[in-house]
Formats: C-alpha cells, sequence, structure tokens
C-alpha cells in the first residue's frame, strides 16, 4: 500500500509539471484606438486596417496623413479620396479638409458645398471660408449680407479671422452702418490674442480719430505692437509718425529705417520724397 501511494503521489506531480508547461497562447487585444501605437508606419497601417473597415474616423487620418506627408508620402490625391470617403459618412472634418483642398486648387463650386456641409455642423473654419466665398462670389452668388452673418457667426465662435473681418465691416460700412466704436470692439479682441492685423487697425482708429478721440501716442503704441508681429502696414505708419514727428520726435532716419522694412507700396513712395527733399 505504501508502494501504491508512492506511485500515485509521483504520477499526480509528473501530471501536474506537464500541465503546467503548456505553451498558452496570449489574448488578441482588440486595438479600440490606434494612438496607443506611436506616431509610425504602425499607426498609419492601424489606421489604414480600420479605415478599410469602413471607420469614418481612421479614414479622416489616413486622410490626413496623406493630406500633410506625415509618415507616408505627401499625396493629395489620396487624401482626397479618403477625405470623402469620412465626409459622406458626415465626418465634419474631412468635410472642412476636401473644402480646403478645393479651394486650393480654385475649385470654389465644390469648396463651396463642402464648406457648408461643414459649417451646419458648427465648423468655425468652414463657416469662416464659406463667408469669404460669399463676399468675393467665388463659387457662388455675391452675397455680402450672407457674407457678414457667417464672418459673425464665426466671429462668435472666436474665430480671429472671422473678427476681423466683423470690425472690417462695421469700419467699412458694408450691409451695416458704419460704425468704428464697434469695429475697435472687434479689433481689440483680436488684439488681445496679439493679431497683427487687429492691432494695426486700432492704430489706424486712433491715428485718424474715428470712433475714439484722435490720439497720435496712442496709435503709436499699437503701431508699434503690430510691427513687432511683422505687420508691414503698421511699420509704413511707424516712418510716417518719425517722418512728421507724430507721438514722436521728428527723425529722418528713423523714418528712412520703417520705410526700408515696410517695403510696400506707400513706404517706397514716401521714401523717394524723402531723398527727393534731400531729406535723407
Amino acid at each position: 500500500m505504501k508502494y501504491l501511494s508512492i506511485l500515485v503521489i509521483a504520477a499526480t506531480l509528473f501530471t501536474g509539471c506537464v500541465t503546467s508547461n503548456k505553451t498558452v497562447e496570449p489574448k488578441k487585444v482588440k486595438v479600440v484606438d490606434c494612438k496607443v501605437y506611436d506616431e509610425n508606419e504602425s499607426r498609419f497601417n492601424c489606421y489604414l486596417k480600420k479605415a478599410n473597415a469602413g471607420d469614418a474616423k481612421s479614414q479622416s487620418w489616413v486622410a490626413y496623413y496623406y493630406n500633410v506627408g506625415k509618415i507616408v508620402p505627401k499625396n493629395k490625391t489620396l487624401a482626397n479620396e479618403w477625405f470623402l470617403k469620412a465626409a459622406n459618412q458626415n465626418d465634419a472634418y474631412s468635410q472642412r479638409e476636401l473644402g480646403l483642398n478645393f479651394l486650393e486648387l480654385k475649385k470654389y463650386v465644390d469648396a463651396a458645398y463642402w464648406f457648408k456641409k461643414a459649417s451646419a455642423k458648427n465648423d468655425r473654419i468652414s463657416t469662416r471660408e464659406l463667408a469669404y466665398l460669399y463676399d468675393a462670389g467665388n463659387g457662388v452668388i455675391k452675397d455680402r449680407t450672407k457674407a457678414f452673418s457667417l464672418f459673425k457667426q464665426a466671429a462668435f465662435q472666436d474665430d480671429t479671422f472671422a473678427q476681423n473681418e466683423v470690425g472690417y465691416y462695421h469700419k467699412q460700412g458694408w450691409v451695416v452702418p458704419k460704425d468704428f466704436k464697434k469695429a475697435m470692439y472687434w479689433y481689440k479682441k483680436t488684439a488681445a490674442k496679439g493679431n497683427a492685423y487687429g492691432l494695426s487697425e486700432i492704430g489706424y482708429l486712433y491715428a485718424k480719430g474715428y470712433g475714439v478721440e484722435k490720439n497720435y501716442s496712442e496709435a503709436l503704441k499699437w503701431f508699434k505692437k503690430a510691427a513687432d508681429k511683422n505687420s508691414r502696414y503698421a511699420m509704413g505708419w511707424l516712418g510716417f509718425f518719425s517722418e512728421m514727428g507724430y507721438g514722436t520726435l521728428k527723425d529722418y532716419q528713423k523714418a528712412k529705417y520703417w520705410y526700408q522694412k515696410s517695403a510696400n507700396t506707400y513706404s517706397k513712395d514716401r521714401l523717394s520724397k524723402l531723398k527727393d527733399r534731400g531729406l535723407i
């Protein structure tokens, strides 16, 4: 009996050892988000696999990589093919990118079509770009009332370009009464974000005394801020202020410096006149 017990125990131990040495197949984990991979070929192939299976977001990612030439060689044709697949599944990002790519090709009708789709989903960039098309009459019937409405919609979504355009419409009195105070309101919004155009327009309003009391010192301050952001328009104003002694001491050499730095048509003309008068 003792001998039999030893055999049973040995057999049990042997069986246990065999079981513990079996190779266990690893479980296949379903990848939910391809971003678990580093941004390299593995991530792209993950998106491509899901895109081929009909996933709209993955289609938009594949399109993005082809569109910008990241991971894979830049290929706008393939980008548009994948954007189209996703856009037809109501992916707003892809609809917008299709619009931008058609805009680049000056296919304005196609651009307007896709911008309208994405704008209806509150995509502010598409709304702003659609406004530009209505403003210029590209791909749509020119309609500045419609353009202003769209610019304003995007402006309330904090789109900087649209905010400047709303300011410009108020400044010019296009489809709305001319109102420099409202123009200043919108320019201050973009200036607060460091936008060169908004900064220079505030300088202009102070220089002219439009909607505010004329103040050359205040105008100079805003033009300097805009010039620091490489606004050639503002540099031209700084040249003029230095030439005339507005808000600063009259200094023809400083005027020359700013005119040369600006190098726009107006600045070149002022520079030429200074030379003709023998002032520089």
